[in-house]
């Protein structure tokens, strides 16, 4: 028996594979030991491979909660991250604020040390000047330490230095370790992320495969598996660790439904999680960000927002309505839960609009309708608006935030939205998946059977991943020794590692450059092999509208990803079996409808006509008046879109 646990905001996701079948179900989230409720969950099953996704990491960033963190770089650079980029994150607006710096200036120390751009010593650093910041650091309460010297992915052996002296006293990551490439900001960046939640996600890890007494595989930000123990030399994987099971989830059954262009779409508790994939793969970035923070690993490129189920709503002080970007998440909750909670949220209204029923969990948990009324009563009371316009004006806001962001992930990449398929998921992602497509002229959305549970779906059948990158920086023409140099190296590490993690299967060994024009700012990650510069200017002219085919290249960075796939059937997703079917008014377009409601997912070949509402144990389905649904054979609702 093999088994996924997805840990989010407000509910855990557990879905388990057994004789083939699976077999879903949901626990309330702990925010202070989320440990605690996936042991409880795991603990009557006998589990082979236990996969796991996790939002520790992301919540420790968005929330502040890292541990006491101190930078130590090249003396002369302790503004780095406080300058940043020229940048502003809105163009136009000069009253932007950037995000607090990850490291405050007083806790960034300078150390006499100089590496030149060919990699070569001018300034020897001493032991003696490392274990001089040792009191100075102690004095700050600091825990973990982050070393970002200047060009040490060409040389490392200053980092190296730093380590052998500080690692007694504190918890330190490398820039050469996680990330050996250049652009020091967004280097320096990444390490700080890496050494904030290092103590806390090493903690959490620590704990749980000591309690697990298996192996526990967790999910990273790269849409593949690495042994927990692995994952502790490089925390900084696991910020993207749960939104990644969604989207390696929605690929297989991209490819099983044969739908090339897709866009996912998870909503849970507490965000969004948005996700294109394109001709069958999923999009990769350098360039991502978590809480305005550059993140320079290679990740799948998700867009996160903060708009979810427990997202509250409020009156801003120009007395407009808003939704998020803040979540009541699992404690308190939404009133309707009715654990402490005094904000109304989305689920409030939803529930007062008729799309939810009276209780989640296949009935497990009875919901407080009264509660929720009293509370969005006196806010839409303060709007001075209609009870009925208000619950409607709720979920607007919510849908226009979640189409801005998926118009942005899509037209950041040159795709139109018409050419894809949205595929929806999570606790609450089916609820507003056709809202959603519709503003955004998207013609069909998909969702598949275990819709809250999705997340841990994709994990369960993820496939071992590591992935590695060395910076080259040199003219395309010329560089193919410095290259396949470079592959070398990698293979070298990937092979250690793959062996040192009890993976015995040969690996595959996928390898791919990012290239630029020659003197351009930024570059397009592209497969190594033949005819490279016109795949180049094929991505560029997707992407930026424009090629110039007769510019010369540049070799920026080394990719490789070691791949294993997982040696195992591929589950069938299980199809509905029908249930009763009720009736209950629901608020479509401003006025309440007669609309069917069935308890469980129709069987295979029905259609059906909106408007209806499917409720299940893990996700309720709604599809609106007008639009027509069916069932395939693979058990998932195709909603065609008007």
């Amino acid at each position: 028996m093999d088994a996924a646990v997805d840990v989010g905001g407000t509910f855990t996701d557990f879905v388990v594979m057994k004789a083939g079948k699976l077999e879903a179900f949901k626990l309330p989230s702990s925010p202070d030991r989320p440990q605690d409720v996936l042991l409880e969950g795991l603990r009557p099953l006998d589990v082979g491979v236990l996969g796991h996704g996790t939002t520790i990491a992301t919540n420790a960033v968005l929330e502040g909660k890292g541990s006491p963190t101190a930078l130590v770089t090249t003396e002369g650079f302790e503004d780095l991250l406080i300058i940043g980029r020229q940048n502003r994150p809105r163009l136009y607006d000069f009253r932007a604020i950037r995000p607090v710096p990850l490291v405050p200036r007083a806790a960034t120390f300078g150390l006499p040390e100089r590496v030149d751009a060919a990699g070569t010593v001018l300034k020897t650093l001493t032991e003696n000047d490392v274990e001089a910041l040792v009191p100075q650091l102690q004095a700050r309460g600091i825990e973990s330490v982050a070393v970002s010297l200047l060009f040490s992915f060409l040389n490392p052996e200053h980092e190296s230095l730093v380590r052998r002296v500080l690692a007694s006293h504190f918890s330190v990551s490398l820039s050469s370790d996680v990330l050996p490439e250049f652009r020091e900001f967004e280097r320096t960046s990444t390490t700080a992320l890496d050494a904030l939640i290092g103590p806390i996600v090493r903690s959490y890890l620590d704990d749980l495969t000591t309690r697990l007494s298996r192996p526990l595989w967790v999910m990273r930000s790269n849409g593949g598996l690495r042994l927990a123990e692995s994952l502790l030399t490089r925390p900084v994987e696991a910020l993207l660790s749960g939104p990644a099971g969604g989207v390696a989830g929605a690929k297989y059954l991209a490819d099983s439904l044969g739908l090339p262009n897709v866009l996912t779409l998870d909503m849970g508790g507490t965000s969004t999680d948005i996700s294109p994939i394109q001709e069958g793969e999923p999009t990769w970035t350098t360039e991502a960000t978590i809480g305005g923070y550059p993140l320079a690993l290679p990740v799948l490129d998700i867009t996160t927002i903060g708009a979810g189920g427990g997202s509250e709503a409020w009156k801003d002080e120009g007395g407009a309505l808003r939704v998020g970007p803040q979540s009541a998440g699992a404690e308190p909750g939404p009133l309707c839960y009715n654990r402490g909670g005094t904000i109304p949220t989305l689920t409030d209204a939803d529930l007062l609009a008729g799309f939810l029923g009276p209780t989640l969990i296949g009935g497990q948990m009875a919901l407080d309708t009264a509660r929720a009324r009293r509370g969005l009563g006196r806010l839409f009371e303060s709007l001075d608006l209609g009870f009925e316009e208000g619950l409607a004006g709720v979920q607007r806001v919510v849908v226009s935030t979640m189409v801005r962001a998926a118009a942005v992930a899509l037209a950041r990449r040159g795709f139109d939205p018409r050419d894809f398929v949205l595929i929806a998921y999570g606790g609450a992602g089916p609820m507003h998946a056709v809202e959603v497509a519709r503003e955004m002229e998207i013609p069909e959305v998909v969702v598949p059977p275990l819709p809250g549970a999705f997340s841990a779906y994709g994990i369960l059948l993820s496939d071992f991943r590591l992935d590695y990158g060395r910076s080259v920086l040199r003219p395309l023409e010329g560089s193919e020794e410095a290259v396949e140099a470079a592959f070398a190296e990698l293979k070298r590490k990937a092979e250690e590692e793959l062996s040192a993690s009890g993976i015995p299967e040969t690996a595959l060994m996928l390898r791919s450059l990012d290239l630029r024009y020659l003197g351009q700012s930024y570059e397009i990650n592209v497969p190594h092999g033949e005819n490279l510069r016109a795949r180049f200017h094929r991505s560029h002219e997707a992407r930026f509208g424009y090629a110039s085919r007769d510019e010369s290249l540049e070799v920026v960075n080394v990719r490789l990803a070691a791949v294993v796939r997982r040696d195992r059937p591929s589950p069938k997703l299980p199809g509905g079996k029908g249930g009763s079917e009720g009736s209950r008014e629901v608020l479509f377009a401003g006025s309440r409808t007669p609309t069917p409601v069935l308890t469980g997912r129709p069987p295979p070949g029905t259609k059906r006509k909106g408007p209806l509402i499917v409720e299940e144990e893990t996700a309720t389905t709604v599809v609106d008046p007008g639009t027509s649904v069916s069932v395939d054979e693979q058990g998932c609702l195709r909603i065609r879109v008007s």
